[in-house]
């Protein structure tokens, strides 16, 4: 069988394919299997291509174009986003990604020149090396490794400087005319000790389960592979064959393709960063508006909690301090010739300065936080008791919860607990004439009991008139809180008063 050649004409929108024959003339072909040459015919002999069969559908030059545009915008993008942003990991993407174009090209170049081997262009290994460094500074600020990682960010760290040491040896090794075999294995080396400690890194990033690492796995693994996969290929002869008219057989195409998909990745998981950063940024301010809106509640509270104080003042304490001042001209008067008269107005003045004295205390009371914290509370017991022992010879012991239940409490039951704490407290420092004072604090599942014991001298409750000792007080307080108040005493062996509160979670809805 002739050897036969068959034309493409590629202006005619569907194909026609001729046979080549000298003697038979030209005829239309039937039933061949139709392989591209790389200058636009196709050769036969017996049937079969002659020469590397092609499988390409583009060129290396047109893939190449198309490629370096995609990556020119990707960078653009990167800039432009740091022009918005102002953050830094988008200026070094962008030069991360134009360090990368470049060493393509200058791959472009050395691929023409005869006994091509990797790493023998020291400039493409430093501007590859630096690229190479951008990337990883870039992972580890887009994924926070440091702080998700330490493990992992220090592999990275050192094969940050690994790369740095390495790149530094080559350009000695340059300088000092050391063969290109020798740079060439060093550079082959380094690159495989680097691929391997990155695949290291990605597997332990992948098990930080979050959305922008998924994509910076697709990305980084491609861009792995396609570098591991360049890198052999320029040690496989029947693969690098440096064809034109398939770019499969240029190892540049590899590391761009993986670094085209890896761009793409990173370049998705820009914009979701960008979309966290701005819902959070959202909640962040809906977070302050709800805050300004408790400020301004609370305000509010606290205005009325003025206007509250300021219409006691007026109506309570102007009142009975006027009283006050009518009853002393009125007991001066009668001194000289009704004494009698004068005792019991004298009496009616100390009565009405102890109402004085009370809606006083109320008042502070009433000023302090409507919800004290719960350390602060036991703190104030403390304080309290300590104030008005300070110069009695008695010795104070107290037992309080490290936690007390003043969660479950409202803001009044802390309130009138405390008001009947202090006048315990008074009551103790003014007749039991204890040498010792017990403070208890406990709480049960629905109800907390403060207690105060003293050895003092006791007395009989039965003897006690109404009003005495601020019992019926005490009473009164208990009664308005629905709590209970327990007194133990007899004479010479002490006293003990419990109170205990109903918890919020105990308290039935009216």
């Amino acid at each position: 069988m002739q050897n036969r050649e068959l034309f493409w004409h590629r202006p005619i929108r569907h194909l026609a394919c001729h046979r080549v024959n000298t003697r038979l003339g030209v005829t239309r072909l039937k039933n061949y299997r139709l392989y591209r040459h790389k200058y636009g015919s196709i050769r036969y002999i017996h049937g079969q291509p002659h020469g590397h069969m092609q499988f390409a559908f583009v060129n290396y030059s047109d893939l190449r174009l198309f490629l370096d545009g995609m990556l020119a915008m990707m960078a653009l993008y990167s800039i432009l986003c740091f022009v918005q942003q102002r953050k830094t990991i988008y200026w070094q993407y962008a030069l991360y990604i134009s360090c990368m174009t470049l060493t393509f090209r200058l791959d472009d170049t050395d691929y023409t020149q005869a006994g091509y081997v990797p790493g023998a262009n020291i400039l493409v290994v430093v501007i590859e090396s630096t690229a190479f460094l951008l990337y990883i500074r870039f992972a580890i600020l887009l994924m926070n490794i440091r702080q998700n990682d330490p493990f992992s960010y220090r592999l990275l760290r050192f094969i940050f400087w690994f790369l740095v040491a390495e790149t530094a040896l080559e350009t000695l090794l340059w300088a000092t005319d050391v063969p290109v075999e020798t740079r060439t294995l060093v550079y082959s080396v380094g690159r495989f000790l680097m691929a391997g400690g990155a695949l290291v890194v990605v597997p332990r990033i992948l098990k930080l389960r979050q959305q922008v690492v998924k994509y910076f796995i697709v990305g980084s693994s491609c861009f792995i592979f396609g570098c591991v996969l360049a890198l052999m290929l320029n040690y496989i002869p029947n693969l690098f064959l440096k064809d034109p008219a398939n770019p499969l057989t240029f190892p540049v195409t590899y590391i761009q393709l993986g670094v085209t998909v890896e761009v793409l990745c990173f370049t998705l998981g820009i914009a979701l960063l960008n979309q966290q950063t701005e819902r959070d940024r959202l909640n962040f301010q809906t977070e302050l508006i709800k805050q300004f809106r408790e400020n301004e509640r609370k305000q509010t509270q606290l205005q009325r909690i003025r206007d509250d104080i300021a219409r006691d003042l007026h109506d309570d304490l102007g009142a009975d301090l006027g009283g006050i001042s009518l009853l002393s001209d009125a007991a001066t008067r009668q001194l000289a010739g009704q004494p009698d008269q004068a005792r019991l107005t004298l009496r009616l003045i100390g009565e009405t300065a102890r109402t004085v004295s009370r809606t006083m205390r109320e008042i502070v009371s009433s000023l302090r936080a409507a919800a004290p914290e719960a350390a602060d509370f036991g703190l104030r017991l403390r304080e309290t008791a300590y104030t008005l022992f300070e110069h009695a010879p008695a010795e104070l012991h107290f037992d309080l919860p490290d936690q007390p239940p003043t969660r479950l409490m409202t803001s009044r039951q802390q309130r009138e607990l405390f008001l009947m704490y202090k006048e315990i407290l008074h009551n103790t420092l003014r007749h039991a004439d204890a040498r010792h004072v017990w403070v208890h604090w406990y709480h049960q599942s629905q109800t907390t009991c403060l207690s105060v014991r003293d050895d003092g001298r006791g007395f009989r409750p039965e003897t006690i008139g109404p009003g005495g000792n601020g019992l019926a007080s005490l009473h009164q307080r208990a009664s308005d809180l629905q709590a209970t108040l327990q007194i133990d005493t007899a004479p010479g062996q002490g006293t003990t008063l419990t109170v205990c509160v109903p918890l919020l979670t105990a308290v039935q809805p009216a």
